[in-house]
């Protein structure tokens, strides 16, 4: 049996989800932001040369990862970041669960009640800006 089509990942322009193995290359790649040459990959896993070639291929029509060619081999670099993949995975699941709901509407839920007053949502607020300013400044 067929499985079900998942939606596009709409963060990513679209981009079809990775699968399980794909994610597993995906880490590799985001462990190793310089690139990784064909070689390697093919010594660092255990699927037959053949899988990784299809699995690579599939990945680059995805959208996820490139490769260019470099003496006889190819060197592959990650298109998408682990965060920003991570990010729109984390939205499509939340849109999927709560549609369009305001992020006040998911927090309420997330803190089990209908509503947040205006008070806990200021505070939530200036949480999130914390936050926001310790990303900036890593």
């Amino acid at each position: 049996m067929a499985r079900p089509a998942e939606d596009p990942l709409e963060d990513l322009g679209g981009k079809k989800r990775l699968s399980a193995t794909e994610l597993e290359f995906m880490r590799f790649f985001w462990e190793h932001p310089e690139g990784v040459s064909s070689e390697e990959l093919y010594r660092s896993f255990p699927q037959t040369r053949g899988t990784k070639s299809t699995l690579l291929y599939n990945m680059s029509e995805k959208g996820y990862v490139q490769g260019r060619q470099q003496g006889r081999h190819h060197i592959y670099t990650a298109l998408v970041t682990r965060e920003e993949y991570d990010q729109a995975l984390l939205r499509q699941q939340i849109r999927s669960v709560f549609g369009d709901a305001s992020i006040e509407r998911l927090l309420a839920a997330f803190c089990g009640k209908k509503e947040i007053s205006a008070d806990r949502m200021e505070r939530i607020r200036a949480l999130l800006e914390e936050v926001e300013d310790d990303v900036d400044n890593e």
